[in-house]
């Protein structure tokens, strides 16, 4: 065999065996993502769950029980939600996610690192998927590199980070694992600049046939198995958002002045922050339509005759006008 073949396969094999993808968060070349990062601009605060089962091979164990959803609402702060195998995590994100330049949104768990690699973690792995309207999700190509002919345990064993891509989980808690919608290449049936849905389902990291997971290349996911407690597979924090449709809710008036309004997104009322008490105040529809005005007497503004939807407010000053967007969550 010619001396340039067999340099190839080895370089091959080498990969296959030593991974290929972005080492461990704060490790040169990693792509995780900080939770205090100034490029994530807002974070997910509507979330539904699906429980999965704490062993999908011992369904009389039950459902996984820790934490509820509120607890993958807002920054990444290590209180956690549990999914189980195969659990479901939906995210709506009123404010539109967009496809621009770079990572879109993150994903952050709590993993944590082998003590004695750096570029080792206790990981455990979900899928991501992405909708426009709730019903028909596409999912990132997520592939593994992991060695399936010994099963991870459930519990004392590490994963490389650089032998995973675009599985959520792949990063240590408070760094999260990041996904850029360019990743899809403009599948058919998908807007990739009105993402409202985020999916997150757990992967099932059994090695058997009829438990296991699959990647994009139809290789098996090894990842902890089984996990059979309350606190069971994929522990979800949070979701980091980096490209909104539109601005978040602080903005700066004439480079002077700046006004934020919270909550956004909210349920039935609405307050304003700034240095100058405003004198009025008008709603409008994302087309532009007037819906209301008011004399602004004091906070809060009451949104609850607002349908579920986005709207853009205009606030009134002696000498000033500023317009920023929100969004109600009925």
């Amino acid at each position: 065999m010619k001396p340039f073949l067999l340099f190839i396969i080895f370089s091959l094999a080498y990969l296959q065996s030593h991974g290929q993808y972005a080492p461990q968060a704060g490790l040169t070349g990693s792509e995780a993502i900080y939770k205090d990062s100034n490029i994530i601009v807002d974070w997910g605060n509507e979330c539904s769950i699906q429980r999965g089962w704490m062993d999908i091979a011992n369904t009389s164990l039950g459902l996984v029980n820790h934490g509820d959803s509120s607890l993958a609402f807002g920054i990444a702060d290590a209180d956690v939600v549990s999914l189980g195998d195969g659990g479901i995590a939906i995210y709506y994100v009123a404010n539109a996610i967009q496809d621009k330049a770079g990572p879109d949104f993150a994903i952050f768990e709590n993993g944590f690192r082998n003590p004695l690699d750096s570029n080792q973690a206790y990981s455990e792995l979900a899928f991501v998927e992405v909708s426009n309207d709730g019903n028909q999700y596409f999912r990132f190509p997520a592939y593994t590199n992991v060695d399936t002919n010994t099963q991870i345990a459930g519990t004392g064993e590490y994963i490389d980070a650089q032998q995973i891509e675009n599985l959520a989980g792949k990063y240590i808690g408070s760094w999260g694992t990041p996904f850029d919608l360019s990743d899809l290449n403009n599948p058919s049936g998908l807007d990739l600049n009105q993402i409202h849905y985020i999916k997150i389902i757990d992967v099932v990291g059994s090695i058997a046939e009829n438990n296991c997971t699959r990647d994009a290349n139809q290789n098996k996911i090894n990842d902890p198995y089984p996990t059979p407690f309350p606190t069971g597979g994929f522990d979800l924090d949070a979701l980091g958002i980096i490209h909104h449709q539109y601005p978040t809710s602080t903005i700066t008036v004439d480079n002077k002045m700046d006004i934020s309004i919270y909550p956004n997104p909210t349920q039935d009322i609405l307050f304003i922050q700034s240095q100058l008490r405003p004198i009025s105040y008008s709603i409008y529809s994302m087309e532009g339509v007037l819906l209301s005005t008011h004399a602004f007497t004091a906070n809060p503004i009451q949104t609850s005759n607002l349908p579920r939807g986005n709207y853009l407010l205009s606030v009134h000053y002696k000498n000033e006008k500023t317009i920023t967007n929100f969004f109600t969550k009925l």
